[in-house]
């Protein structure tokens, strides 16, 4: 096995990491511990993640020139420890560089070899779609780097050079042996059947392997699942790392192009990659939660338990991120409440081994209502809406108090028609939930009822009850109301919604695809009129290809329908 500088094959460690974006300390120090590994296997190169020393993406960080400075002091400290071992470090960093007698930022990968900074590699390719708006930091490369490392040449790509098949068409004229692909790549439906399709066709088309290093773990709305694979030189998979949490793996690759994997990681999740869509969507949502709390210093997260699905499910996604210790529930009724519902809300968080802290709010409901009555007649709307933003303020006060983190428990349905109360049931600091629909949102309890979560150490099934998911959806804000009063039924509705938002269709085409207008042209003006309160939703983890997140600009004032 190699370790000899102009060895006939290469052995490669592949770092997995859950890096926090501007813990610039942290991060090296989790690189510099990962190295320790490296060396001991006797590895000959180390490959970390995109911009893994300070984290992706860091926004408007990265027009800070102290913060660039900053991690470049921490890379040299890195260098450092190159110096006495013979494991070399490709490195994904900011780097200014100077062009046309300017100093640029380049999105870059560093090759650190025995104290040197060996080889610079630049992004050629930036991303300015979606979530990523690159363009706005880097200038980008005008070439692919290739580079000979101890007998090997090789060939870089940073994260959306693979994506872009200009590069493919560059690479066919270059002599290399192997590709190494470098990612930052947010998790959403479908994607990572989507690397695996330009690796293959990469590896397919110039018959030469691609190791795909992705990093991993929550950062604000996003998720990177990590997922890191190598597909051999007939574009087969012949490793696929787990996806949703830390993990590395050690390969060997020989001259002839022959890889073998020598080492996976030896923690619980080795060898478990999730492949059903519903599963990855819930590990997602854990570890966007988890990763949130935990980056932002909170201990611990409060939710208003309704009896409802959304909060039932919000609660078992908190628990299996946070465990049962680290989350506060609270039930806020008013007469309007069933004690069905309260039933059903004790017993879930029984399931949940959390005890159900109830606080009446019926008379401060009227008691407000009254005073506000002496000069205003409130209408039935505002009445309801009322009983909700008691509750949220009755939430904030507690997380005030306590330091604990107010979730949020609204789906993409009800985000979508304005089915929600600003400073109500809104409030909060992150939502777990935001980007499913309705449907979806039933999909998952049935799911987590009857399968655990690999990525959460909670052992319980049939945590929500099945009245939960099997009554009639209800805001209880008045006797006997039911969200169709309100809303289209949510089968209808959602297939609706997910071709007006998602698919990006007219009305017209919705209509041909077999709805009826009076019906689409309601929910248009629905999405449209509530674009209000979704500029002023909390964050929460995105799953889809078109989240109410960054993605997805409109204006508020706005006067065009779909």
């Amino acid at each position: 096995m190699s370790s000899n500088p102009n060895s006939k094959s290469l052995k490669i460690h592949i770092a997995q990491l859950n890096f926090t974006v501007g813990d610039i300390d942290g991060n090296a120090h989790k690189i510099i511990n990962e190295y320790s590994k490296a060396n001991e296997n006797n590895c000959d190169l180390i490959i970390f993640s995109e911009m893994a020393i300070c984290g992706y993406p860091c926004e408007d960080l990265w027009l800070k020139e102290h913060f660039i400075k900053k991690c470049q002091e921490k890379i040299i400290d890195i260098l450092s420890q190159t110096k006495s071992h013979n494991c070399a470090i490709l490195l994904g960093a900011p780097f200014f560089e100077f062009e046309r007698k300017k100093s640029v930022l380049r999105n870059s990968v560093m090759l650190l070899e025995r104290g040197e900074i060996k080889q610079i590699i630049n992004k050629k390719t930036l991303p300015n779609y979606g979530v990523f708006d690159e363009n706005r930091y880097f200038k980008p490369s005008s070439h692919i780097t290739n580079f000979e490392f101890r007998g090997f040449d090789l060939a870089v790509l940073v994260c959306e050079d693979l994506w872009d098949e200009r590069n493919l068409v560059l690479l066919r004229e270059q002599a290399f042996d192997f590709i190494i692909s470098i990612n930052a790549s947010p998790f959403n439906s479908g994607k990572h059947q989507q690397r695996l399709d330009l690796a293959t066709k990469y590896s397919q088309d110039l018959q030469k392997p691609l190791i795909y290093v992705n990093q991993v773990g929550g950062q604000d709305s996003l998720v990177f699942d990590g997922s890191s694979f190598v597909t051999n030189n007939e574009a087969q998979v012949v490793l696929q790392m787990p996806n949703f949490v830390e993990d590395y793996a050690q390969i060997e690759v020989s001259k002839d192009l022959k890889i073998d994997v020598l080492k996976n990681s030896d923690c619980q999740n080795q060898n478990i990659f999730i492949e059903q869509s519903l599963e990855q969507f819930y590990c997602a949502s854990v570890l966007g939660l988890r990763d949130y709390v935990k980056k932002n210093n909170f201990k611990k997260v409060l939710i208003g338990m309704s009896g409802g699905i959304d909060s039932a499910l919000v609660a078992t996604i908190a628990v299996d991120a946070l465990g049962n210790d680290g989350v506060a529930l609270y039930a806020l009724p008013t007469k309007f409440n069933s004690t069905a519902s309260f039933v059903d809300a004790k017993a879930c968080a029984e399931n949940l081994n959390i005890e159900l802290k109830t606080i009446e709010i019926e008379e401060i409901f009227q008691t407000t209502l009254g005073q506000i009555n002496k000069t205003e007649n409130l209408s039935q709307l505002a009445q309801e809406n009322l009983q909700s933003r008691i509750r949220g303020n009755v939430l904030m006060a507690i997380s005030n108090s306590t330091n604990w983190l107010l979730i949020s428990t609204g789906n993409k349905s009800e985000m979508a028609c304005g089915y929600a109360t600003l400073y109500g049931d809104m409030n909060g600091a992150f939502n777990p939930i935001k980007d499913f629909y309705k449907t979806q949102i039933y999909e998952l309890a049935k799911f987590r009822n009857q399968n655990l979560c690999k990525i959460s150490s909670f052992d319980h099934l049939n945590l929500i009850p099945q009245n939960i998911i099997s009554k009639e959806p209800s805001a209880e804000l008045r006797y006997n109301q039911k969200d169709s009063d309100s809303l289209p039924e949510y089968e209808i509705l959602d297939k609706i919604l997910f071709l007006l938002i998602e698919k990006q269709k007219s009305i017209a085409e919705v209509v041909n695809a077999g709805f009826d207008f009076e019906l689409v042209n309601r929910v248009a003006k629905l999405i449209i009129q509530s674009e209000y309160k979704r500029k002023q939703s909390v964050l929460g983890v995105k799953v889809s290809v078109l989240a109410f997140d960054k993605e997805r600009r409109y204006p508020l004032t706005n006067k065009f329908m779909f």
